[in-house]
């Protein structure tokens, strides 16, 4: 394993991002996105990438809500570069992006196994107490 590199992602690394995608869907990770939807997101240079020289091995997403809520999305570390900081990297690099973007509130929703280790991210309820996510099926 080489250094790792944290860099945004390019419309040439989509084929790569989808295939990464797709396998955090199989696993129950992640939601699918469509190639349009990525190719989008990273014109947009919303699609933060950790390289291993040049194997593409996590992604994190920003997608914006308005100027000033976004949501930090679809984090995936492929299983054999987990635990060794790479997810924790993509989240920093996500939350400078957005605060550099002027975002107020950065948000991320994420399964119930995963919860602890956003909070050591730094997330948490809101801290005002006013908002509270609710779900429903449509």
């Amino acid at each position: 394993m080489t250094k790792i590199k944290i860099r945004s992602a390019s419309l040439k690394d989509v084929k790569d991002i989808s295939r990464l995608v797709d396998s955090g869907v199989r696993e129950g990770a992640l939601l699918s996105r469509t190639i349009r939807e990525l190719n989008t997101l990273a014109r947009k240079s919303r699609i933060i990438a950790a390289f291993d020289d040049e194997r593409l091995v996590g992604i994190v997403m920003l997608d914006f809500y308005s100027k000033r809520m976004a949501e930090m999305r679809s984090l995936y570390v492929m299983r054999e570069y987990r635990n060794i900081g790479i997810g924790r990297r993509l989240v920093q690099r996500v939350v400078r992006s957005a605060h550099s973007l002027g975002v107020k509130e950065l948000m991320t929703i994420t399964l119930k196994g995963n919860k602890d280790w956003f909070v050591d991210q730094g997330f948490g309820e809101d801290p005002h107490g006013f908002k509270v996510a609710l779900f429903r099926a449509p």
